[in-house]
């Protein structure tokens, strides 16, 4: 991470309580990830699905039915 990206992320933290929350459970987790052996692939890749559900909750709903579906042991098939 540069310099300037960490300023920034910092400034914000101490800006904004529920920015610096965040950053904490991630610096968090992020280490707990490391520890368990995560790849950084691994990481950016469930960050970048996580992310994108907290903006759109319809994709989380989507995944979630998704799971069930799996679970049930049934295919999801595209044609």
């Amino acid at each position: 991470m540069n310099e300037e990206t960490m300023n920034r992320i910092i400034k914000r933290c101490q800006e904004d309580e529920e920015y610096a929350k965040a950053f904490d459970f991630l610096m968090k987790a992020s280490q707990a990830a490391a520890h368990a052996g995560f790849t950084n692939e691994d990481m950016a890749s469930i960050c970048i699905m996580g992310w994108m559900i907290g903006t759109d909750p319809d994709l989380g709903a989507m995944i979630k039915n998704m799971s069930k579906i799996s679970k049930m042991g049934l295919d999801i098939v595209d044609k």
